[in-house]
């Protein structure tokens, strides 16, 4: 009786051992990569793709010491799974309200087999702030939001 159990968990691990090494492999494909290592689908094959938003966690504002001020805004946060990846990062800015928003979107392939473990990201962008008055600025990216001062008017006075 006892080399019948042996017989039965060494087939249970070893069953194990292959669904685990078929997971990890049938998740490794990655969508093709520009050289600024950014997904960028081609014409022939965009409906080979699902696009969507990052999940952003967390924002930070980086002010650079430098005069005119530059800014900077770093997103943290995470993608869904193995086979998705940071697609576009889109800058717009509302002279009235004073607010930058950052939209960040995914792309990932459409039939592709991924691990579902969560991926984290980091991702930096310059906001264009030359030529702003000094004042209370909003930043916005995927929803996630902070504010950061300029103390004087940001423009090379000639």
């Amino acid at each position: 009786m006892k080399s019948n159990n042996t017989f039965v968990g060494i087939i249970v691990l070893f069953t194990i051992i292959l669904v685990t090494i078929a997971t990890f492999s049938l998740g490794c494909a990655e969508p093709p990569v520009n050289p600024d290592n950014e997904s960028v689908p081609t014409e022939e094959n965009n409906s080979d793709y699902v696009y969507g938003d990052a999940n952003v966690e967390s924002i930070q504002i980086l002010t650079l010491e430098s005069f005119p001020v530059k800014i900077q805004v770093t997103a943290t946060g995470y993608l869904p799974d193995g086979c998705t990846a940071i697609n576009e990062k889109n800058v717009s800015y509302d002279e009235e309200t004073k607010s930058f928003t950052v939209h960040i979107t995914t792309i990932r392939p459409a039939d592709a087999m991924c691990t579902e473990a969560l991926v984290a990201f980091e991702e930096t962008v310059a906001l264009d702030v030359y030529g702003l008055e000094k004042g209370s600025y909003t930043v916005d990216v995927n929803g996630v939001t902070d504010k950061f001062e300029l103390q004087v008017d940001n423009i090379l006075q000639g």
